[in-house]
Formats: C-alpha cells, sequence, structure tokens
C-alpha cells in the first residue's frame, strides 16, 4: 500500500500558485500509482474558498483513481461532512472525537481538528491504527520553543507522550514553514509544510511524503514539489561611503539566484550619506531588472540620510575606526551609537 502524505494547501480563490501546486501534486500521485491520498487538514484557506472551489476540486479528485483521505484542519472546520459532495473516491474522516476506517487491511484513524487537547480526543483511539491522521500544534523541544498559554488550546496542542504507539506512521497538519520528522518509540511522526510557500517564512523546500506500508513495515520517503520555489532571506545593512557596494552586492546575489527553486526576499536597512529617495530609487532599479524572472519577490527598504551628523568630525573619525570590523559587529555597533549621535547633536 502506498499513501502519499501533504498538507496545509490553503486553497484560496485568486491564488493560482496553490491551484498549481495541488494539481501537480494529485497528478504525482497518478505518475506514482499511489493508492492513498493524505490531506492532514486546511485544504482551504477558509470555508468560504471550500464554497466556492468545492466544484472545481471535486472534478480534481475523480480525474485520478486514488482514494483521498481529507480531515478538516482550523481553516476549514466547516467544509467538510456527509452534506458536503467532493466525489465518490473521497473519504471524509470527520466524526469526532476521531474516525476510523479500515482499507486493504490497513487501520486509518483522522482526528479533525476541534477545540480541545489532543489528549482528549484521542483518548480511546484503537491500539491497531497504522496511520492516524492530525492537525494541531506539536510541542516537541527539538523544533519549537513557544510557551503554552490558554489561547494555544485553540489549535489542539499536543505532546509527544500523547503519540508514541498511538499508530505506526502518525500524518500531521498545522505546520507550515517546513518539514519536521519524529520518531518516538516505534511510531514515526512527520509534518510535510505546505507544499506551496505561502509566507516568506517558508524557507525550506517545498515537500510531500511517500508512505510505503508492506506488512510490518512502515518505510517513509520525502520528494520534492519541483513547481513550488521556497523564500531565500538575504539582509543587507548600509554604512556611510559603501552606498555603491551594496548596489553590487545585491545585483549579486540576485544573479546567484536559481528561480526554479527560489524567490528572493531582501531586508535593507542602515545609514547613507546619499539622499534617502534617491538611494532607494537606485535599489529598486536593480532589483526591478532581475525580479521579472522570479515567481514573487519581496523588497524591504528602511535607511535613513545621516548627512548632517556624519559632516561632524567627531563621527567621521568614528566612522573611519569601524571600518575593520566584521560587518555583523559593525551592524550592532551604528545600530547603537548613530542614535547617540544624532540627539547629541541635535
Amino acid at each position: 500500500m502506498k499513501l502519499l502524505h501533504t498538507a496545509d494547501l490553503h486553497l484560496k480563490k485568486g491564488e493560482a500558485k496553490r491551484h498549481e501546486v495541488f494539481v501537480w501534486l494529485i497528478r504525482k500521485a497518478d505518475e506514482l500509482n499511489v493508492d492513498y491520498f493524505v490531506v492532514a487538514g486546511d485544504l482551504f484557506e477558509t470555508d468560504a474558498d471550500a464554497t466556492q472551489l468545492r466544484h472545481d476540486v471535486r472534478k480534481m479528485f475523480e480525474s485520478v483513481k486514488c482514494t483521498f483521505l481529507i480531515i478538516p484542519g482550523n481553516h476549514d472546520r466547516r467544509s467538510f461532512g456527509p452534506d458536503r459532495d467532493y466525489g465518490k473516491n473521497v473519504i471524509q474522516l470527520t466524526e469526532e472525537p476521531f474516525h476510523c476506517c479500515e482499507m486493504e487491511g490497513a487501520k486509518f484513524c483522522g482526528v479533525p481538528y476541534q477545540e480541545k487537547k489532543f489528549s482528549e480526543c484521542a483518548r480511546d483511539v484503537p491500539k491497531d491504527v497504522d496511520v492516524l491522521i492530525a492537525h494541531g500544534t506539536l510541542y516537541d523541544r527539538s523544533f519549537i520553543f513557544s510557551v503554552l498559554e490558554d489561547i494555544e488550546t485553540e489549535y489542539m496542542p499536543m505532546y509527544p507522550a500523547h503519540l508514541d504507539g498511538i499508530a505506526r506512521y502518525v500524518a500531521l497538519g498545522h505546520l507550515h514553514s517546513r518539514n519536521v520528522e519524529l520518531r518516538y518509540g516505534e511510531t514515526r511522526v512527520v509534518y510535510p509544510g505546505s507544499p506551496a510557500a505561502l509566507d516568506t517564512k517558508c524557507t525550506d523546500t517545498r515537500c510531500f511524503y511517500i508512505i510505503n506500508i508492506d506488512g510490518p513495515d512502515v518505510k517513509a520517503s520525502k520528494h520534492r514539489v519541483d513547481v513550488a520555489p521556497s523564500w531565500t532571506e538575504k539582509k543587507f545593512f548600509v554604512f556611510p561611503n559603501v552606498e555603491n557596494k551594496i548596489i553590487s552586492d545585491i545585483g549579486s546575489f540576485l544573479e546567484g539566484i536559481d528561480e526554479s527553486i527560489a524567490m528572493p526576499n531582501i531586508i535593507i536597512r542602515g545609514y547613507t550619506l546619499a539622499r534617502e529617495k534617491e538611494f532607494k530609487e537606485r535599489i529598486e532599479s536593480v532589483a526591478a531588472e532581475s525580479c521579472r524572472r522570479f515567481e514573487d519577490f519581496k523588497l524591504q527598504v528602511n535607511i535613513q540620510s545621516w548627512d548632517l551628523i556624519m559632516s561632524n568630525r567627531m563621527v567621521q573619525r568614528f566612522v573611519s575606526k569601524t571600518e575593520g570590523l566584521d560587518d555583523d559587529l559593525r551592524t550592532k555597533v551604528f545600530e547603537i551609537t548613530f542614535p547617540i549621535f544624532d540627539k547629541a547633536l541635535r
């Protein structure tokens, strides 16, 4: 038995890229002869989007032979159920607190998103589950450092102890930015991450998982979503008298990016001797030449002209003395001292 595991597609009216990625995944499932296609929540951005897109999505489901297993997430909680038609090859695991079904000798259990703790929802899950599907926040110190507050219970929080031994493979959804693979005892737990880069936090390669169940053996492998570039962030700090070098460095950075796998997110801040508006226009001009080849592009510019402060000889000497410092250290020095100079010299 072969399964494809994905989650958090967040299909949305007007977001063509997400639709393209979903079509690609469905075709890939067909190409790989997948038996079951698992969506671990948040197929849609909102319930309204589900209503508008359901007809088109149903046609996509029906275009391939595999069976789809879907649970509701926190974004599309009301989009599934007996009165929602997604086609004959779609199994909606919507019963609360959990919904089990058996196919080809394998037992599946879906825990749809609920405004409860996962431990409350999964308390009576059978002991012989092969694949458990859930949508919520897993608090594991290896990748998450949030301090739990009462509001976090809205996202069905779960802990390693809740998952150890609950199934052979746990297919999770809710984490967008990157994929996470964990193992608790004999239980393999995977967040695939969103297959499309939903925001600039999505800097890891976009991927999906293929799970092979052959008797007692469960194997999971990660695969890249070829049509979904991720974001790559680059920060530049502008020092007085290095404006031309910054412009050159931005151009070099953009030239070095492969547009098939990455989208640039450039953040520029600091202090300049040039006029703010003119320098910003130069930056935007360089970026505009390159951004045409990227699927998306972000540019944030926050610079201040310190020409009046730099006319002071003491400040000039100070800036000169910092030229030999490492860029990161020099950046910190400037961030601390220039605001002080500004107040002192008024």
